[in-house]
Protein backbone atom coordinates (compact mmCIF):
# COMPACT_ATOMS: atom_id res chain seq x y z
CA UNK A 1 0.00 0.00 0.00
CA UNK A 2 1.31 3.43 -0.90
CA UNK A 3 0.55 6.30 1.44
CA UNK A 4 -0.33 8.42 -1.59
CA UNK A 5 -3.37 6.16 -2.13
CA UNK A 6 -4.80 7.18 1.25
CA UNK A 7 -6.76 10.27 2.16
CA UNK A 8 -4.13 12.40 3.95
CA UNK A 9 -6.69 13.32 6.61
CA UNK A 10 -7.54 9.72 7.51
CA UNK A 11 -8.09 9.54 11.29
CA UNK A 12 -5.24 7.90 13.19
CA UNK A 13 -7.41 5.01 14.37
CA UNK A 14 -8.47 4.21 10.79
CA UNK A 15 -4.85 4.42 9.63
CA UNK A 16 -3.83 2.08 12.45
CA UNK A 17 -6.58 -0.37 11.42
CA UNK A 18 -5.31 -0.35 7.83
CA UNK A 19 -1.74 -0.92 9.04
CA UNK A 20 -2.86 -3.94 11.09
CA UNK A 21 -3.71 -5.69 7.82
CA UNK A 22 -0.25 -5.08 6.33
CA UNK A 23 2.85 -7.27 6.74
CA UNK A 24 5.03 -6.64 9.80
CA UNK A 25 7.90 -5.37 7.69
CA UNK A 26 5.81 -2.71 5.90
CA UNK A 27 7.72 0.53 5.50
CA UNK A 28 7.78 3.67 3.39
CA UNK A 29 10.70 5.81 2.33
CA UNK A 30 11.37 9.26 3.73
CA UNK A 31 10.26 11.13 0.60
CA UNK A 32 6.86 9.41 0.44
CA UNK A 33 6.32 9.99 4.15
CA UNK A 34 7.22 13.68 3.95
CA UNK A 35 4.81 14.11 1.03
CA UNK A 36 1.98 12.42 2.98
CA UNK A 37 2.70 14.44 6.14
CA UNK A 38 2.82 17.67 4.10
CA UNK A 39 -0.64 16.98 2.68
CA UNK A 40 -1.88 16.07 6.17
CA UNK A 41 -0.40 19.21 7.75
CA UNK A 42 -1.66 21.63 5.07
CA UNK A 43 -4.57 19.94 3.25
CA UNK A 44 -5.64 23.13 1.43
CA UNK A 45 -2.18 24.31 0.39
CA UNK A 46 0.66 23.07 -1.72
CA UNK A 47 3.26 23.45 1.05
CA UNK A 48 5.92 20.93 1.95
CA UNK A 49 7.37 20.08 5.35
CA UNK A 50 11.03 21.04 5.34
CA UNK A 51 13.78 18.67 6.43
CA UNK A 52 14.47 20.55 9.68
CA UNK A 53 10.84 20.23 10.76
CA UNK A 54 10.80 16.54 9.80
CA UNK A 55 13.99 15.90 11.79
CA UNK A 56 12.58 17.75 14.81
CA UNK A 57 9.35 15.72 14.64
CA UNK A 58 11.38 12.54 14.32
CA UNK A 59 13.59 13.48 17.27
CA UNK A 60 10.59 14.51 19.41
CA UNK A 61 9.20 11.00 18.85
CA UNK A 62 12.56 9.30 19.50
CA UNK A 63 12.70 7.91 15.97
CA UNK A 64 16.25 7.15 14.91
CA UNK A 65 17.77 8.54 11.73
CA UNK A 66 16.73 6.25 8.92
CA UNK A 67 15.55 6.36 5.32
CA UNK A 68 12.65 3.94 5.74
CA UNK A 69 9.86 4.18 8.30
CA UNK A 70 7.70 1.42 9.75
CA UNK A 71 4.07 1.49 10.80
CA UNK A 72 4.62 2.74 14.37
CA UNK A 73 6.94 5.52 13.16
CA UNK A 74 4.33 6.65 10.63
CA UNK A 75 1.59 6.71 13.27
CA UNK A 76 3.75 8.75 15.64
CA UNK A 77 4.63 11.25 12.91
CA UNK A 78 0.97 11.54 11.88
CA UNK A 79 0.09 12.21 15.52
CA UNK A 80 2.55 15.12 15.79
CA UNK A 81 1.45 16.39 12.40
CA UNK A 82 -2.19 16.44 13.54
CA UNK A 83 -1.18 18.24 16.73
CA UNK A 84 0.44 21.07 14.78
CA UNK A 85 -2.38 21.19 12.20
CA UNK A 86 -4.74 21.94 15.10
CA UNK A 87 -2.47 24.79 16.30
CA UNK A 88 -0.82 22.86 19.10
CA UNK A 89 2.55 23.90 20.45
CA UNK A 90 5.75 21.90 20.77
CA UNK A 91 5.68 22.11 24.59
CA UNK A 92 2.12 20.77 24.63
CA UNK A 93 3.11 17.91 22.35
CA UNK A 94 6.20 16.98 24.36
CA UNK A 95 4.14 16.99 27.57
CA UNK A 96 1.52 14.77 25.93
CA UNK A 97 4.11 12.33 24.52
CA UNK A 98 6.01 12.06 27.80
CA UNK A 99 2.80 11.19 29.67
CA UNK A 100 1.18 8.90 27.09
CA UNK A 101 2.28 5.37 26.20
CA UNK A 102 3.28 4.65 22.60
CA UNK A 103 0.54 3.92 20.11
CA UNK A 104 0.34 0.13 20.14
CA UNK A 105 0.64 -1.71 16.84
CA UNK A 106 0.46 -5.48 16.96
CA UNK A 107 3.54 -7.12 15.57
Amino acid sequence: MKLSNLDPLIPLMELKAKFMKLPEDYSVDEGELIEFLSQRRWPDRNRRIDRTTFWRWRNDNKIEHQKSFGKLDILKLCQICDHYRLDGTRNQYLTMVNHTPDLPVKK
